[in-house]
């Protein structure tokens, strides 16, 4: 007698092996595009350094497109897959875009709000925060300490938005120890401005005790 269940073993085998090509692929395709998109950032944020706003957000458009092109299919395949991978592409690109808004002064256009999930935007934010702590040591190079102020308030408003999201690790995705490192990397940022600003008062002190001696 035919043993019928040996038809189902190769008849699910071989659904299941078509199912895992797709499922495959998908990730595959999902971490090629991350790579990219972590790239096309990276060049996006060194571009708006250099004051290149223009092709800082060319790159950033460019991203996005890709992740619209992949996301989805790797979504379908969330339930099979671990696709945390797709939130470090996210996250570098809401750095981006938050570095842009930052340094620009403009505002998040709100058609990128709904692109990304809550916990990539929110990191992406502290780590765009985390990445004026350049921008302001610079101003102060360029002995604009004034200036290098304006992103430190920026700086800590971005701390004091972020530690009011009240939600557990697992919901945020680690949101609680990106806040810590923005912390400790705005203590660092007030410190190096509050020597910038005693050493500009004493070369003040010094310049006018100078011109009184002259008299």
């Amino acid at each position: 007698m035919e043993n019928k269940s040996l038809t189902s073993i190769k008849k699910v085998t071989t659904l299941s092996n078509s199912m895992f090509k797709d499922i495959h692929k998908s990730r595959e395709m999902g971490l090629k595009i991350s790579r990219e998109i972590i790239g096309i950032s990276s060049r996006s944020i060194r571009a708006a350094h250099r004051g290149e706003y223009k092709e800082s957000q060319k790159l950033i458009d460019e991203g996005i497109k890709k992740l619209k092109s992949v996301k989805p299919k790797v979504i379908k395949h969330s339930s099979d897959i671990n696709s945390t991978f797709m939130l470090d592409g996210e996250k570098e690109l809401c750095e981006a875009i938050f570095f842009i808004s930052f340094t620009s002064n403009k505002v998040v256009p709100s058609k990128y709000i709904n692109i990304f999930s809550p916990s990539s935007l929110l990191k992406g934010m502290a780590e765009a925060a985390s990445e004026l702590r350049r921008t302001t040591l610079d101003k102060i190079r360029d002995n604009e300490v004034s200036e290098s102020e304006k992103y430190l308030e920026i700086m800590n408003e971005v701390v004091d938005v972020l530690e009011s999201v009240d939600f557990p690790e697992g919901v945020t995705a680690g949101l609680r120890r990106t806040t810590d490192q923005l912390r400790s990397v705005v203590e660092r940022t007030r410190g190096d401005i509050t020597i910038a600003l005693e050493r500009k008062e004493l070369e003040i002190s010094i310049n006018s005790l100078k011109e009184e001696l002259k008299k």
